[in-house]
């Protein structure tokens, strides 16, 4: 109880302590002109800082000008911006179209910062994503300041450099092709990081998946709005799932406890249909690298298949897309699973996605609104079948009690 006591207190003085520094941007409106200052809003990039941020490679190039264009706004505030440069800046091909995410507001730093969001994406932008062989944006340049919680995350626009189209379960769906290209990204993914000593090194940041969600359960209660959530969303639910309201977040955590017997590798965490986008081609990309996590591969591989595929293509898919998982894993450094133990796994593993969309669709009034309902019903639908359809409750339960 004191442990519990200690964190919400620590949890409230950071929260204090971000609260002063917004109110403090709003009267000061600072426009900072140089990278030893972060700006608080993309609304306060000026060309000096962008030439500082985007030409430093590029001696004799600098920003022209700069217009913001359509976005959204969530757990981080996204907006693309069109950026002019001098001849120098437009011969040397630097980027005209920028895709930004910042956190300009309370709401958004006291969703981000307890969890070390900004921290780790901008760990994945300088120093993952440049040693990894997959799709997904390139980050030109990244800063995150977890005291006053301000970030700018500056990336390449694949909308327009790749023409692509981003997920949506309500919207568009994941063929086969598309279902191989994901799962062969994952397996690229975890292999390249698989017990890799980094995480003991440049990566130790990272937590591991059980210690991430017993402090963010500590700092946002999240097994309070996840149990919101379950009755928000009953009515999606298969009525045998809906008798285990009372054993979802519980089952969560024991699943979550077995990372800790398991080999471990970089997980995304929050691989859902909304974080990827669909190539022109017909392969698949993956980006927000926010909520990154150590622990076993399943996690992000059941997590991906329940929030990506339908029902019914899940059902019929998910054996040989796990074949071709562990095939693709073994072949990019990781190691040799035999199927059975994978999919035993695989069925244990499909609570975090879980509870997630729970949390996301229980939040309450002052949190910020994550996701659209709908979206998150769609997942939920999709994930409570597949918990039903592989009883992965007693998946989990007969590894806690054996």
């Amino acid at each position: 109880m004191s442990g519990q006591l200690g964190t919400k207190l620590a949890v409230a003085a950071q929260l204090g302590r971000i609260g002063g520094h917004v109110l403090g941007e709003r009267i000061r409106r600072p426009r900072p002109t140089t990278l030893a200052e972060i700006p608080p809003s993309i609304e306060a990039l000026t060309p000096e800082w962008l030439t500082a941020a985007l030409c430093r490679d590029q001696p004799g190039a600098w920003v022209t000008d700069v217009a913001g264009t359509g976005g959204s706004d969530g757990s981080t505030t996204r907006r693309v911006l069109r950026v002019g440069y001098n001849d120098v800046g437009t011969k040397a091909g630097l980027p005209e179209s920028v895709f930004t995410k910042s956190t300009p507001r309370f709401l958004s730093r006291a969703v981000t910062v307890p969890i070390d969001a900004l921290t780790c994406e901008a760990l994945f932008y300088d120093r993952i994503r440049p040693v990894l062989d997959v799709e997904a944006p390139v980050g030109y340049y990244s800063a995150a300041d977890p005291r006053s919680g301000r970030s700018v995350f500056l990336m390449e626009d694949v909308a327009t450099t790749k023409g692509v189209t981003f997920g949506d379960p309500t919207l568009n769906s994941v063929d086969r092709g598309r279902a191989e290209s994901m799962i062969t990204l994952l397996a690229t993914t975890h292999g390249a990081l698989w017990e890799s000593p980094r995480f003991r090194g440049d990566l130790a940041v990272i937590k591991d998946a059980e210690r991430w969600q017993a402090d963010v359960n500590k700092a946002i209660d999240f097994p309070t709005r996840s149990a919101v959530g379950f009755d928000r969303a009953a009515a999606v639910f298969p009525a045998e799932f809906r008798r285990h309201r009372d054993d979802v977040f519980g089952t969560a955590m024991a699943a979550l406890a077995l990372h800790g017997s398991a080999p471990e590798t970089l997980l995304h965490s929050d691989v859902h249909s909304r974080n990827w986008y669909l190539t022109p081609d017909g392969g698949m990309g993956l980006f927000d690298w926010q909520l990154l996590s150590r622990g076993t591969w399943a996690m992000d591989v059941a997590y991906a298949m329940s929030s990506n595929l339908t029902i019914e293509d899940r059902r019929a898919w998910e054996r040989d897309l796990l074949e071709l998982y562990l095939d693709r894993l073994h072949a990019h450094g990781g190691p040799d699973l035999t199927f059975d133990e994978a999919f035993l796994a695989y069925r244990q593993q499909v609570f975090h996605g879980l509870i997630f969309w729970l949390y996301t669709i229980g939040a309450g009034r002052l949190q910020p609104a994550m996701q659209p309902d709908e979206v998150s019903l769609a997942n939920l639908e999709r994930m409570s079948a597949m918990v039903i359809d592989l009883d992965c409750f007693a998946a989990v339960e007969g590894t806690a009690t054996s």
